[in-house]
This record gives structure tokens, sequence and C-alpha cells, in this order.
């Protein structure tokens, strides 16, 4: 059975660019830079990606 949508897909914009809902993406380790977790498509608040 499919979760109830908490946001309906008309306006969820999260789910419209990105496919998916903001708890269900996948983080590894954090930036050094800005010590946020980087994100499955390599990606953290600063944009460094830890490089």
């Amino acid at each position: 059975m499919e979760k109830k949508r908490e946001i309906p897909i008309e306006i969820d914009d999260h789910f419209k660019l990105f496919g998916k809902e903001p708890w269900e993406v996948d983080y590894g380790e954090k930036c050094p830079v800005c010590d946020v977790r980087i994100d499955e498509y390599g990606f953290c608040s600063c944009g460094s990606s830890g490089d």
C-alpha cells in the first residue's frame, strides 16, 4: 500500500523538481567546508561538495 501524500502532488515542488520526497533522499558524509550532509547527487549547502 502506498503512503498517503502529505503534500498534494499539484503543489509539491520538491517532488516535481527531484522526483522524490525530501525524506527519501540518501545522504552520505558531511562536507568539511560547511559541515552539512552531502546528498546522493553530491550537493551540500555551500556547493563545494567537500572539494
